[in-house]
């Protein structure tokens, strides 16, 4: 908390610096997320990949001739999805089922970045990174459980934040890689990826790390 903290001051004191030249820009996208190491409820656990919503607000000011900082606010959505192998006993014999397992973890999102930028004809060419802080504002886990094409049966349960060990830690923090391109008109697509240094796991036995990949389209004003 106290990085969030610390992060939020520097978000800040960069805008009021140079506040009169910086732009706003709007962001959404997908993330395509997983938990390192990934979280497991059985040994037999399959991962796919799954998308999930990224939408955010932005301002980047020029700090050098080549050079821009932004910083923002994202609702990003991260977490993994798993599909697990089981078997249950029906009139002696054993009967496979999977259970399909998707965990979406809501964070609110400070990202700041360093971005060094290129002029080319169509518009400008960018790449940079820098770190992020973030706030789980809601959890949930939905399960389905699918005896064969006729027979699933599906649940849901909210994931509760604290400092127990069946709870996970609100706070996250880590590295961002961005690049993109922006047109001459505003119009943008950049990709992304946060490296998530924080353990998110209260659990003694086990440590989980965020990790998201994506890209997110948007506009610079």
């Amino acid at each position: 908390m106290k990085r969030l903290l610390i992060l939020i001051t520097i978000l800040i004191a960069s805008n009021s610096l140079m506040a009169q030249k910086t732009k706003f820009g709007v962001r959404a996208g997908l993330n395509f997320p997983s938990l390192q190491p990934r979280t497991s409820f059985s040994p037999s656990s399959e991962y796919k990949i799954s998308a999930k919503f990224l939408l955010g607000v932005f301002t980047t000011t020029p700090v050098g001739k080549a050079t821009t900082l932004q910083t923002g606010l994202n609702f990003s959505v991260k977490g993994n999805k798993s599909v697990e192998q089981h078997n249950s006993i029906s009139f002696g014999y054993p009967v496979p089922y999977t259970t399909e397992r998707n965990i979406n973890l809501t964070y609110l999102e400070l990202p700041i970045n360093l971005l060094y930028n290129k002029e080319i004809e169509l518009g400008t060419a960018y790449i940079g990174g820098g770190v992020y802080g973030a706030y789980a504002i809601g959890g949930r886990i939905r399960s389905i459980d699918k005896r064969n094409i006729y027979i699933k049966r599906g649940s849901a349960e909210s994931i509760e934040f604290g400092d127990q060990p069946t709870e996970l830690k609100s706070g996250d923090y880590g590295l961002n890689g961005v690049a993109g391109f922006r047109l001459k008109n505003g119009m943008f697509i950049d990709l992304n990826y946060g490296f998530g240094l924080a353990n998110i796991s209260n659990n003694d036995n086990f440590k989980s790390h965020n990790r998201v990949a994506g890209f997110s389209l948007g506009y610079l004003f």
